[in-house]
């Protein structure tokens, strides 16, 4: 197994093609594909399929795939750390926000990073716990700052409490449900959910703990762009956090719903690897997310 084969692997199933892999990796399609069977016969697995539609990875591609990147990852940040040393590159970070508190977390951080840190190149994913912290075991991301409820587990990570808060339900300026006062009023609603059905989610589990059920129609959207837009142009229902209230924009397009009995409090947590150190410019930057998510919410 040789590192030039897996970064063909993690091509390969980035593009979706040989092609794609080839023209990414700047090589011959005949090379890119050769390499690759050299990484099946030596692990003695097929790890893609390949069809007239692309290349969709088996079940043992699926499983070797985040070691890949991990690997490639890891590597990545070796060279850029041993240029920061020698003064001929750039850092750069790459952080994972929960799409719930990312609009009011992070932009005051990265103007205030950007300023003191003008050679350090941030990257910013939003996303949902479940989607973030796959990318930060294997490496894709430097950090992550999630959502979670004291039950869900964290193993394999570090994690460090910022702050509590709740989510509350919003709707649009003058909804015809804004005078509900429980769940079950607003059963029959439209709803934008963030986290998967069946995930455990706040809203699942708040429904389910009325003997509800969510709404068949509910929709799932990781985007808290597309999800504010989404509430403010229909009768759809959706959770955010009430700093987001107090942003001008969100606040001139959506009212809450105060219900009699509030959601449960989530934990904003700061996650890393517990495997892994992070750069210096790295431990800056989250020092810097830390301190803002303190400033907006507040820690039980």
């Amino acid at each position: 197994m040789q590192l030039g084969q897996l970064k063909v692997l993690c091509a390969v199933a980035e593009a979706g093609s040989i092609r794609g892999a080839a023209r990414k990796l700047n090589l011959s399609q005949p090379s890119v594909t050769k390499s690759l069977r050299a990484l099946e016969q030596d692990l003695d697995v097929m790890l893609v399929n390949r069809s007239s539609q692309g290349i969709v990875l088996t079940e043992a591609g699926k499983a070797v795939l985040p070691r890949a990147r991990g690997i490639e990852a890891e590597l990545q940040k070796a060279r850029e750390e041993v240029d920061r040393l020698a003064g001929r590159a750039r850092d750069s970070v790459t952080v994972g926000v929960a799409s719930a508190i990312g609009a009011w977390l992070i932009p005051p951080v990265l103007a205030r990073y950007g300023r003191q840190h003008a050679n350090t190149t941030v990257r910013v994913v939003e996303g949902t716990q479940e989607t973030l912290l796959p990318m930060l075991r294997d490496g894709t991301l430097d950090f992550a700052v999630c959502l979670r409820l004291e039950q869900e587990t964290t193993s394999g990570f570090s994690v460090r409490a910022l702050a509590r808060f709740r989510l509350t339900v919003v709707g649009r300026k003058g909804h015809p449900l804004r005078t509900a006062r429980s769940l079950k009023e607003l059963q029959a609603a439209h709803w934008i959910m963030t986290r998967s059905r069946g995930r455990g989610g706040v809203l699942e589990q708040a429904f389910q703990a009325e003997g509800l059920e969510i709404p068949a129609s509910a929709a799932e959207c990781d985007s808290h762009s597309i999800k504010i837009s989404t509430l403010a142009r229909s009768d759809a229902l959706g959770l955010v956090g009430k700093p987001m209230l107090d942003e001008p924009a969100v606040a001139a397009l959506l009212e809450e719903i105060v219900l009699s009995k509030p959601f449960p409090l989530l934990t904003a947590g700061l996650y890393t690897r517990s495997d892994v150190r992070l750069t210096p410019a790295a431990r800056e930057l989250a020092a810097s997310i830390a301190t803002e998510c303190k400033k907006i919410l507040r820690l039980n």
